[in-house]
């Protein structure tokens, strides 16, 4: 299964997510991040540049394990009585339009068969009239 997800800044800049769950491997084995400044490859709590130069992150945050910055983050945003980075809340809009555009292909897929069996009855009927083969 592969999924691609594209999108455009205000600014203009393009982003593009490509996800392929195909992969012949271990679970979490990378994730592949090209950009306008480079290339950038992650494995599990560690980033690498393009050319396997691992990328020093111990000045970014508090700690190089994702569970547990997910978990901090959560916590804090208790304290502080916010909303947490990534909440559910974020993706209900990603959800809305993955409703619509499911529902619009659901619809397109009925008319595209009622309109078959619409053609079939027309042709059935022709026949039973001794018509013949209607073309």
């Amino acid at each position: 299964m592969d999924m691609s997800i594209g999108m455009k800044t205000p600014t203009g800049a393009i982003c593009t997510l490509s996800l392929s769950f195909n992969n012949d491997g271990p679970l979490g084995t990378f994730f592949r991040y090209i950009c306008d400044n480079g290339t950038y490859i992650a494995r599990y709590d560690d980033l690498f540049d393009g050319n396997e130069n691992q990328i020093d992150l111990s000045d970014v945050a508090v700690s190089n394990n994702g569970i547990e910055l997910i978990d901090r983050e959560f916590i804090a945003a208790i304290h502080e009585g916010r909303e947490p980075n990534g909440s559910v809340h974020d993706t209900l809009d990603a959800m809305r339009t993955l409703d619509r555009i499911e529902k619009s292909l659901v619809l397109r897929k009925l008319t595209k068969v009622s309109t078959l069996l619409s053609d079939r009855a027309l042709i059935l009927g022709s026949r039973s009239l001794g018509l013949g083969r209607m073309v």
